[in-house]
């Protein structure tokens, strides 16, 4: 079967899974946590540039932003940020250290531009304020104790070149990327159900009935035919005499001569 004329003929099945992949897709987005987001970005250089080779400074500049990356997830950073004089909530962390591990991976987010020597810095959290106060301790952290986790000492320096943007609605989850997923599955799934299986009686209605087949006629034993005709033709007769009867008395009615009754 064509696949367009396929998709006329199960537009109410490919509907009803999509209903029903949009209901589940907003029952899993309310169970999430929605979070606001702040944004930030610093830049590493390396001073002493003019007298070393700039491919080399370059390759430092990159290894240096890919390190430092990885050195916002660790612990020890975490840590750092936590003892900063910013009014960060600690509770929200939880008061075990795997706990705090998991939520702090969850709430910030670092990565490097390739060859450029910045970091975009990301922080997530269910509360507007608190999202900029840890963005504003990271980067803290990041240009007061970045030699404690590089070998370079004071040659490396760090410098913030976008304060923190917080966000004015919640950006996590992605309701633009939540919805395009359950279009794109909705969608898949619709096709590949309706080629399977192309017959009537694999329908999906999630409103209204399935379209029944038309009841077939029983045909009445012959004998019987013949009787109803005979009932029906004596039945149409029987009506047309009374009829002629009342004509005939309406008549008499109007000119008196009752001999008109028996005509």
């Amino acid at each position: 079967m064509d696949l367009i004329a396929l998709i006329k003929q199960k537009r109410q099945t490919l509907f009803s899974i999509f209903l029903v992949f949009l209901v589940v897709g907003l029952l899993v987005l309310l169970t999430q946590d929605f979070k606001y987001s702040t944004k930030s970005k610093i830049l590493v250089i390396q001073e002493g540039a003019g007298r070393v080779d700039p491919y080399s400074v370059s390759r430092s500049v990159e290894y240096l932003s890919d390190l430092l990356t990885r050195v916002v997830y660790s612990n020890s950073f975490y840590e750092s940020v936590m003892e900063s004089d910013f009014n960060i909530d600690k509770n929200y962390f939880g008061d075990t250290s795997i706990k705090q591990s998991k939520a702090w991976k969850k709430t910030v987010s670092a990565k490097s531009l390739e060859d450029s020597g910045i970091i975009n810095i990301s922080v997530y959290h269910k509360d507007n304020y608190q999202a900029t106060q840890i963005a504003l301790a990271v980067n803290h952290v990041l240009i007061t104790k970045h030699q404690n986790f590089h070998g370079l000492g004071s040659s490396v320096k760090i410098n913030v070149i976008d304060q923190p943007i917080a966000s004015t609605y919640p950006t996590k989850p992605n309701l633009m990327y939540a919805l395009l997923i359950v279009i794109a599955g909705s969608l898949f799934f619709g096709l590949v159900y309706t080629y399977l299986f192309p017959e009537r009686k694999y329908d999906i209605h999630l409103f209204g009935h399935k379209n029944k087949a038309p009841k077939k006629k029983k045909l009445l034993p012959i004998n019987q035919a013949a009787s109803t005709m005979r009932n029906i033709e004596e039945n149409r007769e029987a009506k047309m005499s009374e009829k002629e009867d009342e004509n005939n008395y309406e008549n008499v009615k109007k000119s008196g001569d009752i001999d008109n009754l028996f005509q």
